[in-house]
């Protein structure tokens, strides 16, 4: 039996996995495939681990004194030292810049992190008015969160298997068949919980397993066939591939994170011998970033991350390449001054004041979370912005009747005539005033369905790249349009100006909706629903833009520096200047004359949300009357929005 041997190719092999995920999360158009650095790390993770455990087996340590305890106190050394100074650094920071909501969030996620279930909470959070994954600064947890829970469960299995004397070979390959499996149902079927949720992860670890297992067990790993070689180069190859290939917005994992899978395993088995490992993996410079890596994953995003809380959805480059340099010195400072020293100290009380500091930093996260501490005086003026960012919760009140990807299927008031309302986030604006005239309706007084998915144009022929289609949700209003006689109105609304700009992602057989091509025969589709519905009795009715900008953003209110947030002038958006913008009149004007000319009603909310030429921001008390650039608070929607009063009057 081989015992393993260091192998630098290995750190080499870290270094290609942290190297492209750190380019690609800073400049994703360099290295389009770079995320695929954590599967990278998955395999090369269960293959060193597998390793270590193998060696205890060899040795004997069957109980849960040694073998566990060992395993885990060796976890706590090499994760918490590091681990704890990004947190604490990043918690630090978010305090100095972050808005109160933000902070909170932030002090929920570090809570998580210590938790290691971070993954759960952002499979949980994933929607479409969650915060994007820019603006949140521990995202980047959720791959040692999977990490972690895959060997919670992976050492005592391995355990049951040597007691019992099973073939261990072939359960783990039953696991990895049955992982990959469900790893492969589920990329089709939610894509969400594929990606984040450690089942469906836990075959790329069983991989790197196994090979630790053919090189610890059966003595291969010494081997130097002339066949290495070849494996190593295919290897190579398919990292080159799935980097170059596998782009953002490709169903992932799936069947596309075998690319990875495969070619780290056959670069190890290839061996510190084959050329590749030998000259290009075992390289100094390649090694010494590999043996960075783990700090500097963990630094990486954050600090990118509040670049663009800083700066915007689109930084200057220069911004980001200094957070990666900064990102790399504090990686560097980490691993030499606190992770190396901590983790070779051989005092018996290195792995309780480890437990201890990681518990008081997730106790003090989770006390900012829920405000029982408050890091800071928050004045009146940013209370009344906390209020609105806060206040987005749009379909509370309504009752659930379907809800799928492609749409929900909400409810509420009487059970006699009622109003269909379609449409996107725009639409569910909308709700809370629809929920408060109906919500007391009882049997033949009118109700309202709403058929609605935030970020879908209510027409049915349009496509976001070859992913996103509208054809579901159409077909689902129309069917209940059908079906449903007591149906007498139609209400549809949407933020068109978003689909049918210049820089629209939004196409139709390919073309973009900013093409004049392609928007008018969106816009043909749409006056034809908009005939048939009237042809059947229905009466319809259109409801144009809210305005939008930066400027009604309430976070703009607070413009951040890297030195923290300060108090500015309120900017005003003017309703010239909004129509101004990327043809946003013209879009508008092309929408409402397409309506009207096919027999819907037009409400203009302009007329309403705009007074004498300025687009209002506050409502009489001083809150923003938005959550963010786009859309209406709801509490302003259910106290103020009375143009909408008339789709549900008897």
């Amino acid at each position: 039996m081989s015992m393993l041997k260091y192998r630098s190719d290995i750190d080499g092999l870290r270094a290609v996995a942290v190297l492209g995920v750190v380019i690609y999360h800073a400049f994703p158009w360099v290295i389009p495939g770079g995320f695929i650095g954590v599967d990278i790390f998955f395999v090369v993770s269960g293959y060193l681990i597998s390793g270590i455990l193998y060696k205890g087996h060899l040795q004997g340590n069957f109980s849960p004194s040694s073998f566990f305890l060992e395993f885990y106190a060796r976890r706590v050394r090499r994760l918490f030292p590091a681990l704890i100074t990004m947190l604490v650094i990043t918690l630090a920071y978010g305090w100095l810049v972050l808005l109160p909501d933000e902070f909170e969030q932030l002090g929920k996620h570090v809570a998580a992190g210590t938790l290691f279930i971070q993954n759960i909470i952002f499979w949980q959070e994933s929607g479409y008015f969650d915060t994007v994954a820019n603006l949140k600064p521990l995202l980047h947890l959720w791959s040692l969160a999977v990490e972690e829970q895959f060997y919670i469960f992976f050492p005592p299995i391995l355990l049951l298997i040597w007691k019992r004397k099973w073939p261990l070979a072939a359960i783990m390959g039953v696991l990895l068949v049955v992982s990959m499996a469900g790893n492969l149902w589920m990329s089709v079927h939610a894509s969400s919980a594929d990606f984040f949720l450690t089942p469906y992860r836990a075959w790329e670890f069983l991989g790197g397993s196994l090979l630790a297992w053919w090189h610890y067990d059966k003595g291969h790993e010494e081997d130097v066939p002339a066949y290495r070689e070849v494996l190593s180069w295919v290897g190579l190859t398919l990292l080159v591939l799935g980097m170059a290939f596998i782009h953002t917005g490709d169903s992932y994992p799936g069947w596309r994170a075998m690319l990875p899978v495969a070619g780290t395993l056959l670069l190890m088995e290839g061996g510190r011998s084959a050329w590749v490992n030998r000259k290009v993996l075992s390289n100094p410079a390649v090694v010494w970033i590999g043996l960075i890596s783990y700090p500097l994953y963990l630094f990486h995003w954050p600090a990118l991350s509040f670049v663009h809380i800083i700066k915007g959805e689109k930084p200057k480059p220069v911004y980001l390449a200094d957070a990666l340099i900064i990102a790399l010195v504090l990686s560097a400072i980490t691993y030499y001054f606190i992770e190396k020293k901590i983790r070779h100290h051989k005092s018996k009380w290195t792995i309780p004041l480890l437990a201890g500091a990681f518990l008081c930093t997730g106790i003090t996260a989770y006390l900012f979370s829920v405000r029982v501490i408050i890091p800071r005086y928050i004045p009146a003026e940013m209370q009344r912005v906390q209020k609105a960012l806060k206040d987005w919760d749009m379909l509370a009140g309504l009752n659930l009747v379907a809800d799928n990807k492609t749409s929900l299927v909400d409810k509420i008031g009487g059970d006699g005539p009622q109003t269909l309302f379609v449409g996107d986030s725009n639409m569910q604006q909308y709700a809370p005033r629809i929920t408060k005239l109906l919500k007391d309706n009882r049997g033949n007084s009118r109700g309202a369905i709403l058929v609605t998915k935030g970020g879908v144009l209510p027409i049915g022929i349009v496509c976001r790249g070859s992913k996103k289609c509208c054809a579901d949700l159409m077909s689902k209003a129309d069917e209940i349009a059908l079906s449903d006689h007591r149906i007498d109105r139609v209400v549809i609304a949407s933020r068109w100006t978003s689909y049918f700009n210049q820089n629209s992602e939004w196409r139709i057989n390919g073309v973009s909706l900013g093409e004049p091509t392609a928007r008018k025969q969106a816009l043909a589709e749409l006056g034809r629903n908009i005939r048939d519905l009237t042809a059947r009795g229905k009466k319809v009715i259109l409801i144009l833009n809210i305005p939008t900008g930066p400027q009604l953003d309430p976070k703009g209110i607070y413009p951040r520096t890297f030195m923290g947030t300060q108090s500015a002038e309120k900017k005003l958006l003017s309703k010239e200047e909004f129509l101004n913008k990327n043809d946003n009149g013209a879009i508008i004007a092309e929408v409402e004359r397409v309506a009207s000319l096919n027999g819907a009603e037009v409400i203009d909310p302009l007329d309403y949300l705009c007074k004498d030429g300025i687009c209002i921001t506050e409502d009489e008390n001083g809150v923003p009357i938005h959550f963010d650039d786009g859309h209406l608070c709801s509490g302003y929607v259910r106290e103020n929005v009375k143009y909408l009063d008339h789709t549900v009057e008897p």
